[in-house]
């Protein structure tokens, strides 16, 4: 997700972000597993096969990157990775996490890098933490990178934009962090469950389906569009996204356009409820005709949940589902 060029939003964008952060001779081509499931060819020096790495894998920024051994120290920039490690067995690998790495329990434990952005985080401390990983968003933390590759620490762009992504980048940690096993069965696990969920409204009418206005943050009025593992989350839940005609993952949308789509129903993060909350969105200006506001369908699901593309991002479909359609 991009930062505004406009300053003047740049602080607004900041709180946005939380809710949804290797020459030689003799070569020789390679074939390593990307993190989109591809066969990527690549040229490693021309060694002997025990002496090449022995896990090695492509990140999202189309990065082949080897590693001689399984990381032990690793930093985490993001609070879905955070989870997704934890989730695979991979937790006690962590030592250092940003401000809002805050499940499971004990990821509140692991010493703090900073807040997650750019901005924030001190490049010294987490050089300072001598990790032999550090796992970014790909789109956001790069500029990292020259920092991390001066000091000889590895690195991986990850962070997924929709669940099939997830389920690759689930095997791809699992690879890496000597857990494969766990990472494997945490996918099979996620998938039979996913079609369970998608089950319990595969029988709602194309007719009879609500249509929903999700509102990612107020000011500027921003929704998921339906390339984002929101916009996903919300069509398995059997719901019509009136942006379903977005082009950006999170474009900005006008009150207007919001009022004359006249969602039936309208979901915000609970993390958002430090700005606004129902009853604000139910009195807003200029709503008052819109049916969700009408019918007093407006709630909020659970912030963490559905902002991160993570292991616990079903739990956000179910309880979508259940607010849609408790019956």
């Amino acid at each position: 997700m991009a930062f505004p060029k406009d300053r003047v939003h740049l602080h607004r964008w900041l709180g946005l972000f939380f809710l949804l952060t290797i020459a030689g001779c003799n070569w020789q081509a390679t074939e390593t597993e990307g993190i989109n499931g591809t066969k990527n060819r690549s040229h490693s020096s021309g060694i002997s096969e025990s002496e090449q790495a022995t896990i090695s894998v492509v990140d999202r920024l189309n990065r082949e990157v080897h590693f001689e051994s399984v990381p032990q120290r690793i930093i985490s920039l993001t609070p879905a990775t955070t989870e997704l490690l934890f989730a695979i067995g991979a937790g006690s690998q962590i030592v250092g996490a940003t401000e809002h790495c805050n499940y499971p329990t004990d990821a509140i434990q692991i010493p703090r890098v900073g807040g997650g952005t750019l901005e924030t985080l001190s490049r010294e401390v987490i050089v300072g933490m001598k990790p032999d990983l550090v796992l970014f968003q790909w789109d956001h933390h790069e500029p990292l990178m020259e920092m991390l590759e001066k000091f000889d620490i590895d690195s991986l762009g990850v962070v997924s934009q929709n669940m099939d992504d997830l389920f690759e980048e689930i095997v791809l940690l699992g690879k890496v962090t000597g857990h494969a096993r766990e990472a494997k069965h945490l996918v099979a696990k996620m998938k039979q469950r996913r079609e369970d969920l998608k089950s319990r409204v595969s029988d709602v009418s194309p007719e009879r389906r609500m249509k929903v206005f999700y509102e990612v943050w107020d000011d500027p009025l921003m929704t998921a569009g339906p390339n984002s593992f929101i916009g996903e989350v919300l069509t398995m839940a059997g719901l019509e996204n009136i942006f379903s005609d977005a082009t950006g993952l999170y474009p900005a949308v006008s009150d207007e356009v919001v009022v004359s789509r006249n969602p039936d129903l309208i979901l915000a993060p609970s993390s958002h409820a430090s700005r606004v909350s129902i009853q604000q969105m139910l009195d807003r200006q200029g709503w008052t005709e819109v049916n969700a506001i009408k019918q007093k369908r407006v709630h909020m699901i659970d912030g963490d949940t559905v902002s991160r593309c993570g292991p616990r991002l079903l739990d956000a479909l179910e309880e979508v589902i259940q607010i849609a359609y408790p019956e």
